[in-house]
């Protein structure tokens, strides 16, 4: 079976050509069409995709089987970088034509993170460690040293101090104060941690998703942790989202559905009574309409509610298991 899928895996990379982009601003996402997939046959066009707007989406790129992170460069929106099974991969030209920067060594990506005050610098979350480049991927390292436990799931980097680096790994949560030269232990000591986000309004206030114990908040830069309200502990939160124009609002999706607060993760609330399905694998705040949430549901497509989980609106890719979604955004110059 595993020859088959990496077989089909070949195949979809090799065939398929990139596709046109036509502006970069919006909402993005990396997914694989999973719904009656059969080992074996043809792959669906999964990998970075591109909303258009209604329903529909726009795929970019490669046919990959799996995207697990999506970033880019605020400074130039034509460069983006896609965490993929066999590494990173990165376009310059917005998605016309694209490269795998890593080598053999970097495989099982699992998010990738580039710096928004140095965007040269990008780094790299995988299966066996962390690996960075200050050269835009020409070059890359491992940034490994002192973690003692390698699978990393989710790498993000600190927006108001470059070369700060927050890392969630199967064995907890650690920071990076020197662009990943040394790590410190910052909390959830032995829990596995699936998702890491920082307020965009207030850089102090960040939040992650653990398996088995619900949703972590830190209020003094990811230095120290502590659990959130019982109404979400214990439970597995596949990804968190803050809200960029207001803190107080959280969110937080795992196979138990969608958890909403607005009192900065006090009291939660289920809201996944209008949706097909409980089960979700992303969710994310709007980057440009203020109150609006986006929510992708395992295999019933993606949905965006402007009431804060009361009712949600269908937004297309039925079939999809999506693993990451973000808002492309150009800063000034």
């Amino acid at each position: 079976m595993l020859f088959a899928f990496m077989l089909t895996f070949a195949l979809a990379f090799a065939g398929a050509p990139p596709a046109e982009a036509q502006g970069r601003s919006g909402l993005w996402a990396g997914l694989v069409k999973t719904k009656g997939y059969v080992v074996g046959s043809p792959l669906a066009l999964s990998g970075l995709h591109r909303f258009d707007g209604d329903t529909t989406w726009s795929h970019v790129g490669w046919n990959i089987p799996r995207v697990s992170g999506v970033s880019f460069d605020p400074h130039d929106t034509d460069v983006i970088f896609l965490a993929a099974g066999n590494g990173a991969l990165r376009t310059i030209d917005g998605g016309r034509s694209w490269k795998i920067t890593t080598g053999w060594e970097v495989t099982e990506a699992q998010d990738i993170a580039v710096d928004p005050r140095t965007p040269e610098h990008v780094y790299v979350a995988t299966a066996y460690g962390v690996w960075r480049t200050r050269d835009r991927g020409e070059n890359w390292l491992e940034a490994t040293a002192e973690l003692p436990e390698k699978y990393t799931q989710v790498v993000a980097v600190d927006r108001s101090q470059s070369g700060r680096l927050l890392i969630g790994t199967w064995g907890g949560l650690y920071v990076s104060e020197d662009a990943g030269e040394s790590w410190e232990l910052a909390g959830s000591a032995g829990i596995p941690v699936h998702d890491i986000q920082q307020s965009r309004s207030d850089p102090d206030t960040w939040m992650a998703g653990t398996k088995d114990h619900g949703v972590l908040l830190s209020d003094d830069g990811g230095r120290t942790w502590r659990s959130a309200a019982d109404d979400v502990d214990g439970r597995s939160m596949l990804a968190v989202a803050i809200d960029p124009f207001d803190e107080a609002n959280m969110a937080a999706a795992g196979w138990d559905g969608i958890f909403l607060s607005t009192d900065g993760g006090r009291e939660w609330e289920k809201r996944t009574a209008a949706l097909p399905v409980a089960e979700s694998y992303e969710i994310v705040f709007d980057a440009a309409e203020p109150g609006r949430l986006w929510a992708a549901t395992v295999e019933h497509g993606i949905f965006y509610s402007d009431d804060f989980g009361t009712t949600w609106q269908y937004a297309g890719l039925n079939g999809a298991l999506v693993f990451d979604m973000i808002f492309i955004e150009s800063t000034p110059k």
